[in-house]
């Protein structure tokens, strides 16, 4: 019986076929092991499992029964293999979970790039988000979690139907009609039509922020993720307790709010497709104050410069910040040149706050870009913490 650990839970590799013959004696392997190892939790790999019988499934039931509440969980099933399951009922009983289909994206056209994803057109209607090696699965499946329930609240969301693998890595594939693409990069290939997008797409921002999701079920606080992030910062080294401790007092200033908060809602995120926004990354969406977004729009605007940011984005710099100032005056609905600065420099304010919490977001960063952003914090937001307080206790005004 081969096995593997991973953190406190023993993986069992299922081969072959289980049968009368060998499920006695692989029973008895799993009780001793279960004996010699008091509270480890169990799984099952099925990649290499061919064929179960009756007999398998009675010696599944009876560790199902040693595990008590928790749901024994079966991976990697072949598709014939889980017919089996299926129909004996036993996909209520356990956590059983089919292979991923392996695909391959040579070729591709990429038509969106970030820190953590690569999304490939691998079809005329579909499209794969690839994530970087090293993205675990469960975030991943919590991503595809939150964006069904995101579509049932009213979000124009893609549909994603198939968690797939492309060399080891995982990606989610979704239907998109054809000529899709980013909204950055079909600005910057049809610039003529720049109003038209920017009005859709800030409709959809201000759709989003209008939606009050309280009380719906695994939508997380900002406040609580921001919070945690500071604290990361601090425990790592990043920033002292003191610096700490002015990060949460400026995070603490802004309002509670019940309202839905995308948190990463810019141009190389978002798809145009035949005239509608479509939004596929759903990865940090929660509630709270729509300023979280905003203050990633602050924080793409001031690092606008930065070819990676760029090529994220699919816009050079001159377009980056024309889509900052084309969306703060639709969302704010004003043309007012003084009030538009008003607003950039109370949204500046949080988008150096989201910079100083950038390395916690993207833990993968590059040591001396999160050294980068700690001297940012130190150079332009702590000597002007009163400014920024001063601005968050605008927000109720500014934010209806």
């Amino acid at each position: 019986m081969k096995t593997a650990k991973e953190n406190n839970t023993c993986i069992i590799f299922l081969e072959g076929e289980i049968n009368a013959q060998n499920a006695p004696g692989l029973q008895a392997e799993v009780e001793e092991l279960l004996a010699a190892n008091p509270g480890m939790e169990i799984a099952f790999d099925a990649k290499e499992l061919n064929y179960i019988s009756s007999a398998g499934l009675r010696l599944l039931l009876s560790v199902q029964k040693m595990m008590g509440k928790n749901k024994l969980t079966i991976r990697n099933v072949s598709g014939d293999v889980y017919d089996i399951f299926a129909m004996t009922k036993f996909t209520d009983l356990m956590q059983v979970e089919k292979a991923l289909r392996e695909i391959d994206v040579t070729g591709a056209t990429v038509v969106g790039k970030g820190r953590s994803s690569t999304v490939y057109r691998i079809g005329v209607e579909n499209i794969v988000k690839l994530y970087a090696a090293g993205v675990p699965l469960e975030k991943i499946k919590q991503e595809m979690a939150l964006a069904k329930k995101a579509f049932v609240a009213g979000v124009p969301t893609a549909i994603s139907y198939d968690l797939v693998t492309v060399d080891g890595a995982y990606g989610v594939v979704f239907e998109m009609l054809d000529n899709a693409d980013t909204v950055g990069r079909t600005i910057t290939a049809h610039p003529e039509q720049f109003a038209e997008i920017m009005e859709k797409f800030t409709e959809v921002y201000k759709t989003i922020h209008s939606m009050d999701i309280e009380g719906m079920k695994g939508f997380i606080s900002l406040k609580d993720t921001w919070n945690k992030w500071a604290e990361g910062m601090e425990a790592d080294g990043s920033f002292t307790q003191e610096e700490t401790g002015l990060l949460k007092k400026l995070i603490a200033a802004i309002p509670n709010r019940s309202t839905m908060v995308h948190c990463d809602f810019h141009a190389g995120n978002v798809m145009y497709q035949q005239g509608e926004i479509v939004v596929i990354d759903m990865a940090d969406i929660g509630f709270g104050h729509p300023i979280f977004d905003l203050a990633a729009g602050a924080f793409h605007a001031r690092y606008s410069g930065s070819a990676t940011r760029q090529q994220v984005h699919g816009m050079t710099q001159e377009n980056m910040l024309r889509f900052w100032d084309k969306l703060l005056s639709l969302y704010f609905e004003t043309e007012d040149a003084q009030e538009l600065a008003e607003i950039k420099a109370l949204c500046d304010y949080f988008g150096l706050l989201r910079g100083a919490l950038f390395p916690m977001k993207h833990v993968q960063i590059a040591p001396e870009l999160k050294a980068f952003h700690v001297e940012e914090t130190r150079k332009y937001l702590f000597p002007n913490m009163d400014k920024a307080l001063a601005a968050a206790s605008r927000l109720s005004e500014w934010f209806k």
